[in-house]
């Protein structure tokens, strides 16, 4: 699994530095995030923060992308130590997105995260994955990106995810 998503990422970035005949401009977004603890977040219900994110149209309905993120996580259940009820995650994720309407897409995302969980002293870096669905509105020019997307990894013997609902301005 970590191989392969090192090989990905890779493989990915030179996609999207590829000029395609079609020769289909980047697509650029950023915008804001609210997240929700899935399983084991520790304790975290609800997270806020940021992402931004390139797209490479290789045709109408297939494109890379490459994404970034924070997501702070608040609204801990139990009360810690020294300040210790913190958890934050960085992913950097690339994938492929596949357009079955010009406005509506499916992603699929691989990639790496970074983290801190609650008491951890340390931040850890392990491998993510993430699937992802979203609207490009408005239908004819698509300046606004809505998108609902899931991202998890693995720490401590657990499987550790997050539902993300993100509103980006598209930026060509």
């Amino acid at each position: 699994m970590t191989k392969c998503c090192l090989l990905l990422i890779p493989f990915l970035c030179a996609c999207l530095c590829l000029q395609a005949q079609d020769n289909y401009p980047l697509r650029f977004r950023i915008g804001a995030t609210i997240a929700f603890g899935m399983t084991h977040m520790a304790h975290n219900d609800v997270g806020v923060g940021g992402e931004a994110g390139v797209e490479k149209p290789f045709s109408k309905i297939f494109s890379a992308e490459l994404e970034a993120g924070y997501t702070y996580f608040t609204g801990d259940k139990m009360v810690y130590d020294e300040g210790g009820n913190k958890a934050w995650a960085i992913p950097l994720l690339a994938g492929a997105r596949l357009y079955p309407q010009k406005w509506l897409y499916a992603s699929a995302r691989a990639g790496a995260i970074c983290f801190t969980i609650n008491s951890e002293n340390s931040t850890h870096i392990r491998p993510a994955y993430g699937i992802a669905a979203g609207v490009n509105l408005p239908q004819k020019i698509n300046r606004l990106n809505v998108e609902l997307q899931y991202t998890g990894f693995s720490f401590a013997g657990n499987s550790r995810g997050y539902a993300t609902l993100a509103a980006a301005i598209i930026i060509n």
